[in-house]
């Protein structure tokens, strides 16, 4: 399968885009984010599977937001022999129309064009590989549904096998076998599970429900017999039963008459124990009022002594602070003499410090005035080594230069005397002879290098030197060309002069180092900008002079100044505590002043209380009232002892227990009565039904259906477990044959996978073709193991070696929706290496919002939305 052409119209938020693919190769769909990338997979999923008239939510959900118009796909596709232009309008006037251009020309429309490229689909796509070639989004990158798949199994048969002469209908033919067991096998046997289907299921249930009837109508007559046998022994127990009834109501009735007289007993108690109730709270009551007249004369005692007690201490907390208020204005005076002694201290020290500082400030203008001079100074020799190194620019690489220029130069000037012959040209006459155009006036002698014309009237002499001086003597020329511009550069006339330059320029930046040196010591960092300003601020702050006796020494004044800032803190802090002493002592003595009133006032109203209360009820009167009360609690005591022994007799707990019990055994009697009425009428019943049907007729009829089932089932069942035996050899026969797939497939991943793992990586396939395992370098890891970006990358090396092995009319495209996005710059490199030796060999197509991720990638086709 190729997808040549995609067109896309009010497509989610796609307004209108059409996109044409390269057939073989990398086209790269570029745009950002929610520019609709992704969206054309969905709209070609939809183009190819989904009806045009579909209502489904997948097809609502593409119909542009707040637009009420149709979602239109159209796209050009060749998938096998045929080649065909698809459409089809969603949503809003729903439209299919398919074009057949290959290898006959047809056109249909609607459902019928719909069917005809379902036709197409299910006879050319693998539709398990088309599934599997892509890497998206929102799956995972591990490689899988690729055991179905009949192209890369034909693919891998032939590079596994290939001597073998059936490469094409042999497969079809297996695939068919295999198709045909699986049909049969599905007759009998659910897909999913392996639990029986319909055919066996309904031969299992007729078989079971016939031998449950056979059980059925055996048990009904054997209930019969055994009913027959249980009848008269139910009726004697029945009869025994009710006799036993009959004695346990009469034991009930007894009983419960006894234990209502014990009731009544029982009441007399409770109302005597009532009464005694009563009395002991009339005790309460009056050993209350007692108590509490006592507590009112112990309060009016405690309310006189403690009135008493507080004039007293009003009277001394007075006392304390009249005495902390005499200490704090004695102290107060103290601390007035000690501020002014602490002023006149303070100003003495005010004017030895100022006179200090001037002195100091005098001594540093002074030393700034010499750090100045002394600068400027060597400022005048930082000048001179300055103008001198920058009229010298000969370092050591120049040094460097000349002494390798110089060896060199020598070196080639023996090679060239050694290997030219020597020439001598002496004049003999008086004519004229020239060397190379210039006259000679005696003789000369030189090296026969390269070609030189010698002259004279009548005669030309050409000397020609050998081919291998000639190179030489060109070497020499060079590098006497580079030893002329040297000595240019560092103004001097021979190379042995370079060195001395040198020194000079080395002795001068010697020299600018040590003034630099000397100059940051002598102003001590500082600049002299920032010394005069200093030293202008210095002489601006120097207090005028003055006739004025020196003060005493800064260092005799500051103990005097300390010790009377002490004395003071200290005084202050005193005072302040006596005066704090004084006012605690005053507010303590008006609050204990108040609470003396309050109590008096309390004590007042307490003894008015007492009097009124006396005048209503005496204390002698409280007195009988409690020894009354007692006597009558004494008298209803004596009364409730005798009536509870009267109840202790006639044990109306233990009547009650009995009672309950004799109830519970009529109930249990009365229970067991109405089983055995109900047994009874049960076994009756039956033997009635037996009298009156015929039951062995119906046993031997439900024998023979229930023979005829069994046999239909074990019919049915022999034929499913045939069926079951052929498909699972099959299929563990063609998985058998797949294990040897796994070589070649491994081949390619490993050959595709050694750019980006490197040459040691090794892999682990499983036979449904998922990677294991990946080797790097002697370590072995599981793939579920290796990092986000390596499985990413092993997902997609993984494709694109299944699109390298399929057939070219098998294949389908490869398509990486804004994948690599956890690869590094290294990987990502090596990963465009890879996808550029799959090119030739499959049709990629990859969507990403980052350009460039792919830039590296070879030859690829750029399309951007």
């Amino acid at each position: 399968m190729r997808l040549h052409r995609l067109a896309l119209k009010d497509f989610r938020g796609i307004r209108e885009r059409e996109i044409e693919f390269a057939d073989s190769g990398i086209t790269v769909v570029e745009g950002a984010n929610e520019a609709g990338k992704s969206s054309m997979i969905e709209a070609l999923d939809l183009l190819l599977r989904t009806q045009a008239s579909s209502r489904s939510a997948a097809v609502k959900a593409v119909q542009p937001a707040g637009r009420d118009v149709g979602s239109e796909v159209r796209a050009e596709i060749s998938c096998g022999p045929w080649r065909f232009e698809y459409f089809k309008r969603f949503n809003s006037r729903p439209e299919t129309t398919l074009t057949i251009l290959e290898p006959r020309r047809e056109q249909l429309t609607g459902r019928e064009a719909h069917e005809r490229v379902q036709q197409i689909l299910d006879q050319s796509l693998d539709n398990a590989l088309y599934l599997a070639l892509r890497l998206l989004q929102s799956q995972a990158p591990d490689l899988d549904r690729l055991a179905d798949s009949s192209a890369l199994a034909r693919a891998l048969d032939r590079v596994a096998a290939p001597a073998e002469t059936d490469t094409g209908d042999g497969d079809a033919d297996a695939t068919a076998l295999i198709e045909a067991a699986a049909a049969e096998y599905r007759r009998y046997y659910t897909p999913a599970a392996g639990r029986p289907a319909k055919e066996l299921a309904e031969a299992i249930s007729a078989a079971k429900a016939a031998r449950a009837v056979v059980d059925e109508r055996t048990a009904l007559l054997r209930s019969a017999e055994q009913a027959a046998a249980e009848l008269p022994a139910v009726e004697t127990e029945y009869a025994e039963t009710v006799r036993a009834e009959a004695h346990a109501v009469e034991e009930a009735a007894d009983l419960a008459r006894r234990a209502a007289e014990a009731e009544t007993v029982d009441a007399t108690v409770r109302q005597a124990r009532a009464e005694a109730e009563q009395r002991a709270l009339a005790v309460q009551i009056a050993e209350r009022a007692g108590a509490e007249r006592a507590q009112t004369h112990d309060r009016l005692a405690d309310l006189d002594r403690r009135v008493e007690a507080d004039g007293t201490a009003v009277r001394e907390l007075r006392e304390a602070a009249e005495a902390a208020d005499t200490s704090a204005r004695e102290l107060e005076e103290a601390l007035a003499r000690s501020r002014s002694e602490l002023g006149r201290v303070r100003s003495e020290l005010a004017a030895s410090t100022a006179a200090e500082k001037a002195r100091a400030d005098r001594a540093r203008i002074a030393w700034i005035d010499a750090a100045v001079s002394e600068a400027a100074a060597l400022t005048d020799a930082r000048t001179e080594a300055v103008a001198a190194i920058a009229a010298n620019p000969v370092t050591d690489r120049e040094v460097a230069a000349a002494a390798t220029l110089d060896r060199e130069i020598a070196a080639a000037q023996a090679r060239v005397d050694a290997g030219a012959a020597a020439v001598e040209v002496t004049r003999l006459g008086d004519g004229a002879v020239t060397i190379d155009g210039a006259e000679i006036d005696d003789s000369e002698s030189f090296a026969a290098v390269g070609e030189t014309v010698v002259q004279s009237s009548g005669v030309r002499v050409v000397v020609r030197g050998a081919a291998d001086t000639v190179a030489l003597a060109d070497r020499l020329s060079d590098l006497q060309a580079q030893a002329s511009a040297l000595l240019a550069r560092c103004e001097t006339d021979h190379l042995g002069g370079v060195a001395g330059r040198a020194a000079a320029r080395a002795a001068a930046e010697r020299a600018l180092q040590a003034a630099d040196a000397a100059r940051q010591r002598a102003l001590a960092g500082a600049t002299v900008e920032e010394l005069q300003t200093e030293r202008a601020a210095l002489v601006a702050g120097l207090p005028a002079a003055s006739d004025d006796p020196a003060p005493r020494p800064v260092a005799e004044l500051r103990p005097r100044e300390a010790e009377l800032t002490d004395l003071i803190t200290r005084a202050e802090r005193k005072a302040t505590q006596q005066r704090t002493v004084a006012t605690t002592q005053r507010a303590r003595a008006e609050a204990q002043a108040e609470a003396a009133e309050r109590a008096r006032a309390t004590a007042k109203a307490e003894r008015a209380a007492l009097l009124e209360q006396r005048a209503q009820l005496s204390d002698e009167r409280l007195a009988a009232d409690l020894t009354a009360a007692r006597d009558a609690h004494d008298r209803t005591r004596a009364v409730l002892a005798e009536r509870e022994a009267a109840a202790a007799k006639a044990d109306s707990a233990g009547l009650r227990a009995a009672c309950a019990e004799a109830e519970q055994k009529l109930e249990r009697v009365r229970h067991r009565l109405t089983g055995l009425r109900d047994q009874r009428t049960q076994l009756r019943t039956l033997l009635e039904q037996c009298r009156t049907e015929n039951r062995l007729d119906d046993l031997a009829d439900a024998q023979t259906t229930a023979a005829v089932t069994e046999a239909e089932h074990a019919r049915v069942a022999e034929r499913a477990a045939g069926a079951r035996l052929l498909y699972e050899t099959l299929v563990r026969k063609r998985t058998e044959s797949r294990s040897r797939y796994v070589a070649p497939f491994t081949r390619r991943l490993e050959e595709l996978a050694a750019p980006v793992f490197g040459e040691t990586v090794r892999f682990e396939v499983d036979d449904d073709f998922a990677i294991a395992r990946r080797t790097l370098d002697g370590v072995t890891v599981d793939v579920e193991a290796l990092s986000g970006g390596a499985r990413e990358q092993l997902g997609l090396i993984a494709r694109l070696a299944c699109a390298m092995i399929v057939d070219e009319n098998d294949g389908v495209p490869v398509i990486l929706d804004d994948a690599l996005g956890y690869s590094d710059p290294d990987r990502l490199a090596s990963m465009a290496q890879v996808l550029g030796s799959a090119a030739d060999d499959a049709q990629i197509i990859v969507l990403t919002c980052s350009p460039d991720r792919y830039a590296a990638v070879p030859d690829a086709t750029v399309v951007a939305v």
